[in-house]
């Protein structure tokens, strides 16, 4: 993998555990969520203009396909903002960031829209399970069964449901979408279904907002407080994925950029403990070191 790949990588997890980072510090919520994916999808809006691609052309499988991804984003919203209201981010970050690919894998295998999972593929998910189990204690006495089933948990769940949703509908949509298209870069493939996808996310997001009494009090709040945090949040968000697609024309591997970008764990991580002051506990360090060393062994 060349310097210029590596820096790109880095960057891109840099960048999406800055804009977490934004959320939690902000005290996210679902128009903050919504605001910063609206910028993120802004910044994107022109491929509209030039794509070669004709969407009144499309099959109803790739509509389909989207509308799961955008429900999917929808439920991790929601999980994510209330896995900030109440866990730190030290904690819920490496978490949801690593169960969904635990989730992605077994499901793909399970619904055959895979290869079959290796044996060292099997064994990394174990790892990065038995991670995700020891991160949210302050020390080892404190793991119990009862633990596990505290409420906080089952966000860290829906967002690892949601984020495994869209990942799955995301990468079926774009399959039947360059079947339509042979002949169309992969890269303008992705950047069009990237924005088409945003568009309806954008519409769904801020019709629940405004459908909800709290949600138009919360729109308010960040209007009269100027919280520009939501703005930043969503270029943040966006150059993570412009850099990734970047990225990948400087690999032999695309697998090298699933691994490094692995790298987010450890800045979200320090994130959390070193700027908002979270505690660094024994359990969640060695969670987070099993987790690394679990993904890598099942990436590659």
């Amino acid at each position: 993998m060349s310097l210029i790949a590596f820096f790109l990588i880095v960057s891109s997890a840099t960048l999406h555990a800055t804009w977490n980072l934004l959320a939690k510090k902000s005290k996210a919520t679902l128009p903050f969520y919504a605001t910063a994916s609206s910028v993120a999808t802004m910044m994107w809006v022109h491929a509209f203009i030039w794509t070669p691609i004709k969407f009144t052309e499309l099959p109803a499988m790739f509509w389909l396909m989207t509308l799961g991804s955008v429900t999917s984003d929808v439920i991790y919203a929601v999980g994510l903002v209330r896995c900030y209201k109440t866990m730190e981010m030290s904690t819920a970050y490496p978490m949801m960031r690593s169960l969904p690919l635990l989730l992605t894998a077994i499901i793909t295998s399970v619904l055959g829209l895979g290869n079959s999972l290796t044996v060292q593929a099997v064994l990394g998910m174990v790892i990065v399970f038995s991670g995700c189990m020891m991160i949210p204690f302050e020390k080892f006495s404190d793991i119990k069964f009862s633990r596990y089933l505290d409420f906080k948990m089952l966000f860290i769940l829906v967002v690892a449901c949601g984020t495994t949703g869209y990942t799955i509908f995301d990468s079926q949509a774009q399959s039947v979408l360059r079947e339509c298209v042979a002949g169309v870069p992969k890269a303008v493939v992705s950047i069009t279904y990237y924005i088409t996808r945003g568009v309806g996310l954008q519409i769904a997001l801020w019709s629940i907002i405004f459908a909800t009494r709290e949600g138009r009090e919360n729109v308010a709040s960040m209007i009269s407080n100027r919280e520009y945090n939501a703005v930043f949040a969503g270029l943040a968000a966006s150059g993570t994925y412009v850099l990734v697609l970047l990225a990948m024309n400087y690999v032999s591997n695309v697998s090298y950029v699933q691994v490094f970008r692995q790298i987010g764990l450890i800045i979200g991580v320090a994130a959390g403990i070193i700027i908002l002051k979270e505690k660094c506990t024994l359990p969640k360090l060695i969670g987070v070191f099993l987790i690394i060393i679990g993904l890598i062994l099942t990436v590659l």
